[in-house]
């Protein structure tokens, strides 16, 4: 914060004055908007081009598992791959079933509905609608992060790192594809967030968004609800002592109308599984279904001993390897330390929602964990505490920068990623 003042007190207007002390503290009491917007266009001017270049240079894969959304337009075709379709197939003509076959029930409402929304603006355009969406969430998401980041730590700069830590994470071009990440992020920045500010209402909104935008979104659910208690003086550090449940007696006489507006966030979910049952008769078909992509019911170690043991059988000499499997498993015990040290420093709440965030998808599978680990924001929150450090900064910002520049090169040339 010294710095932020210093630099603000250095700072030259275009004709040699120095600017006002108005003009200061304007820039101070923006800079939650101005920051995160610098980070985004920053950000998506690299992912974008990045983008753009790798689908001419290096022209994708033809073939009919290989369709294009629109091939006449090189830069919203790049960002529809993969899972796109599905997205895309959910906006134009709604959820399908097929057992034993991947089906479109894997994924959650909200993405697809908010591109339904916004398609008659831009002439039916399902893919422009759907690149739109994703890039107007991140925004948003990003400036929930640093009003939630500097919140924690009082400190500007963490704020800015952990913005643009996770703007440059590796698998960021997820963020600006026909993907339900920017939404997913969003809304539970934003859940966490009001929580931390005890607006329950709104958290109980952002919440019951989040729960019907992937199937781990009902986690803010325990987040909401341990700062709930929390504020009331009850928490697992303190569950022993008379004094925490006395706490916990006030709050349900006294505060009762914010845990029921709390209590609403498992909506989201339970409102998806009806509509399954009434449509499919299968409540938890966006479960059953993931057989179909590979996954079962294994859990997460034997699924990584699993991998493992494929890996070891492979040959790193000729680089004939299944390399996203051994990113994967990285990534998957990198997120679970810090989440333990995540816990350690937030608490509990912000620690069981980033570990369970990569165990859930890892119970039946580890493929994609790169992907899930993107929008587990209170990691990169830790990240930008640490990045304190300008060495470290510097190496995590080479590192990211530059597999990103590699996953978007991959993902826009149908090579699978996550």
């Amino acid at each position: 914060m010294t710095r932020v003042h210093a630099a603000l007190r250095q700072t030259y207007s275009p004709i040699g004055g120095v600017v006002t002390r108005v003009q200061a503290i304007d820039w101070v009491r923006w800079r939650w908007l101005l920051v995160p917007m610098a980070v985004f266009l920053v950000s998506r001017a690299v992912v974008l081009s990045g983008a753009c270049l790798a689908e001419i240079a290096m022209p994708s894969q033809t073939g009919a598992e290989y369709w294009h959304a629109i091939p006449d337009n090189v830069l919203l075709d790049s960002l529809a791959r993969w899972d796109s379709a599905f997205y895309l197939n959910i906006a134009r003509d709604g959820y399908t079933l097929t057992p034993g076959q991947m089906s479109s029930v894997a994924f959650f409402p909200v993405y697809p509905l908010l591109m339904n929304l916004v398609s008659p603006l831009v002439g039916q355009n399902l893919v422009l609608a759907g690149v739109l969406v994703s890039h107007v969430m991140l925004l948003l998401a990003l400036i929930f992060l640093y009003r939630l980041t500097e919140f924690e730590f009082a400190d500007a700069g963490t704020a800015q790192r952990a913005v643009f830590y996770i703007a440059v994470f590796p698998t960021a071009i997820f963020f600006s594809a026909v993907y339900t990440e920017s939404t997913f992020l969003f809304f539970s920045v934003a859940t966490f967030y009001f929580a931390r500010r005890h607006m329950w209402g709104w958290a109980g909104v952002m919440g019951i968004l989040t729960s019907a935008s992937r199937i781990v979104g009902v986690l803010v659910w325990v987040v909401v609800l341990y700062e709930w208690l929390r504020m009331h003086g009850w928490t697992l550090a303190r569950i022993y002592r008379p004094d925490a449940w006395k706490g916990l007696w006030n709050g349900l006489r006294h505060d009762i109308g914010s845990l029921l507006l709390i209590s609403m966030i498992p909506l989201g979910l339970i409102s998806y599984m009806m509509f399954l049952k009434s449509r499919f008769n299968d409540p938890i078909a966006f479960w059953t279904t993931q057989s179909a992509w590979g996954r079962g019911k294994r859990g997460p170690f034997q699924t990584v001993f699993q991998d493992l043991n494929g890996l070891l059988h492979q040959n790193f000499a000729t680089g004939e390897i299944w390399w996203n499997a051994l990113l994967n498993i990285v990534m998957l015990f990198a997120i679970i330390v810090l989440a333990l040290l995540v816990w350690r420093r937030f608490g509990a709440g912000f620690g069981i929602y980033t570990l369970l965030g990569v165990l859930i998808p890892a119970y039946s599978g580890t493929g994609s964990i790169i992907r899930y680990a993107l929008v587990l924001f209170p990691a990169f929150m830790l990240l930008a505490n640490w990045g304190r450090r300008p060495l470290l900064d510097r190496t995590i910002l080479v590192v990211f920068t530059m597999f990103l520049g590699i996953f978007t090169a991959i993902f826009v040339n149908w090579i699978f990623l996550a």
